[in-house]
């Protein structure tokens, strides 16, 4: 999957909506479409999309670090 700015003037792929498309996403595959999203849309299914789907914690190195020093200072 891969997400573009749009260089040309597309519609907004979501019914309803009638502005101009500003990002465009595509895959690689047997059929090759571009779906358009207009920046309010876009924002809208992120808003969406980010309630259902958490990121999960990194295990960064950093906070063992952090953990080391406490234990070595006290």
């Amino acid at each position: 999957m891969k997400m573009q700015i749009c260089n040309k003037q597309l519609k907004c792929d979501f019914e309803g909506c009638k502005n101009f498309g500003k990002y465009s996403f595509s895959t690689k595959g047997f059929v090759r479409h571009e779906i358009v999203f207009c920046e309010k849309c876009m924002r809208e299914m992120f808003d969406c999309f980010s309630k259902e789907l958490v990121p999960k914690a990194i295990n960064a190195p950093f906070k063992t670090n952090k953990l080391k020093r406490r234990n070595y200072e006290s």
